[in-house]
């Protein structure tokens, strides 16, 4: 079986770098949508400098559709999924791209992990490490997107409002957003203005916009501005209550957060005690902490760092609230 893992690996490879010449070639002959997609994202205007504004007017290309992917993979659910967060968090990356960058790390990981510990069992962790590093980055990059927005959505509903009762239309009222209101938050509205503008029904605009912002304070914003559209009444009245609301939302979410940060820096502490107290004990007596790290002990040390992951896993579910 060990003189089979090398050949494994290097085969691996080969088809690592074959499927990555393939996805080059593939985005090379896309050449002619990605000429439609920049002529469609208005690139080349400027942007003005309000609010947050900071210079060129950056051209949008948000790709809601599943790329990179065979079909019969594209009609799963959590490959959408993984798609809506990728769109979220990267605009211009392709979800075959990510995947296959996810795959080389988690590869990249297995040799790795079999080249130092010379066994199969501790190899494959370090692997699904590896894997997992790309998602990773994505879960940080989306919820730190996410935060972004939904501490500039009150702002931004209040400058609407004041936008309205100066007498301007909402269409202008979005593109005024685009243009003055800070990122992210302000490329999401300019794409709904430009999708409008391009004939585009308001309504189905501005649901798109829900769906790839993906918060429940933006949703409220849209199920209300459709339901006004429909019934009537003052929208600038209508937008200052549901800024006051989030506000509201946002106060509650930082209390809950300051209660249960004991919680998650117990978890902290029980997850570094065992690494520093190895620390220490190696100091004091390398031959006796030094069985953990050949034989049967490297699989103990394993054993352990799963069972404080998935310590570290519960506890940070139970001390997430969602408001």
């Amino acid at each position: 079986m060990d003189g089979l893992i090398f050949p494994i690996l290097i085969a691996s490879a080969v088809a690592l770098m074959i499927w990555g010449l393939g996805r080059i070639i593939a985005d090379a002959n896309r050449g002619e949508k990605k000429k439609l997609s920049r002529r469609l994202s208005t690139e080349g205007q400027q942007q003005t400098s309000g609010i947050g504004g900071s210079g060129e007017y950056r051209p949008i290309t948000i790709q809601l559709d599943v790329l990179g992917v065979p079909e019969a993979l594209a009609k799963y659910a959590f490959i959408q999924s993984l798609n809506r967060k990728l769109v979220q968090a990267y605009p211009t990356t392709t979800l075959g791209r990510f995947l296959s960058i996810a795959f080389a790390t988690g590869f990249f990981g297995l040799s790795i992990g079999y080249l130092l510990t010379g066994s199969e069992m501790l190899a494959v962790p370090v692997g699904l490490l590896g894997l997992y590093i790309p998602f990773f980055f994505l879960n940080s990059k989306r919820s730190k997107r996410q935060r972004a927005m939904a501490q500039q959505l009150p702002e931004a509903l209040d400058f609407l409002s004041r936008i309205l009762k100066a007498g301007h239309s909402f269409s202008t009222g979005l593109q005024m957003m685009g243009e003055e209101l800070p990122v992210p938050l302000c490329e999401e509205f300019r794409r709904c203005y430009d999708q409008h503008s391009l004939g585009q029904p308001l309504e189905d605009a501005l649901k798109e916009m829900s769906q790839r912002i993906d918060s429940t304070d933006f949703a409220f914003f849209v199920t209300a501005l459709l339901i006004q559209r429909q019934t009537g009444g003052d929208l600038s009245e209508v937008l200052r209550n549901i800024s006051g609301m989030i506000r509201g939302r946002v106060r509650l979410a930082q209390q809950v957060k300051s209660k249960t940060a004991e919680g998650r820096f117990t978890g902290y502490i029980l997850v570094a005690f065992p690494a520093v107290m190895f620390c220490l004990c190696w100091m004091q007596n390398p031959d006796y902490c030094g069985k953990l790290l050949h034989g049967t002990g490297l699989y103990f040390l394993g054993v352990a760092f799963t069972l404080q992951m998935l310590g570290l896993w519960a506890i940070r579910k139970i001390t997430t609230i969602r408001v």
